[in-house]
């Protein structure tokens, strides 16, 4: 399984020391550039590869900016262009924009539920981590999908 992964992600994973899952889960992960213009100082682990966009996706994304960030775009157009189906990425508008062009979404928490679901996580880690991002770190979830993750990993 392939990855085209969002700054959001790789900073929240990184937050909880839970970058070196992503190798675990996923045989491949790509970044475009505007991802790593967002990520900033963060360092990049090798496993992950920067990819540029084509020219005509390039120009897409130009075009499209408005309510979604560069990074977030270039995400799906690399996602598509590169024939891979799954995108990491947390923001809902994003995330719907991707399932409109036959992408499938998956979050933070939905890696680190992956990663439990491979054994490369106990739930009782798992779980700490989403505590962590959730009231040190700033990620939204709603009471909702936090029981639903709580659940998920009992």
């Amino acid at each position: 399984m392939k990855l085209v992964i969002n700054a959001s992600p790789l900073i929240f994973l990184a937050k909880v020391d839970a970058l070196t899952l992503l190798p675990d889960c996923f045989e491949a992960l790509l970044i475009p550039q505007a991802v790593v213009a967002e990520i900033g100082a963060l360092p990049l682990p090798s496993f992950i590869r920067v990819t540029p966009l084509s020219d005509i996706g390039s120009a897409f994304v130009h075009g499209a900016i408005g309510s979604l960030h560069a990074g977030e775009l270039e995400v799906m157009v690399l996602a598509r262009d590169s024939g891979i189906g799954l995108v990491g990425l947390d923001d809902l508008l994003a995330r719907r924009k991707a399932e409109q062009m036959g992408l499938q979404p998956i979050g933070t928490i939905g890696i680190l539920l992956l990663a439990r679901k491979r054994g490369c996580l106990s739930a009782s880690d798992a779980w700490r981590k989403v505590e962590a991002l959730v009231k040190t770190h700033g990620l939204y979830l709603s009471p909702g999908i936090l029981e639903t993750v709580r659940e998920a990993l009992s």
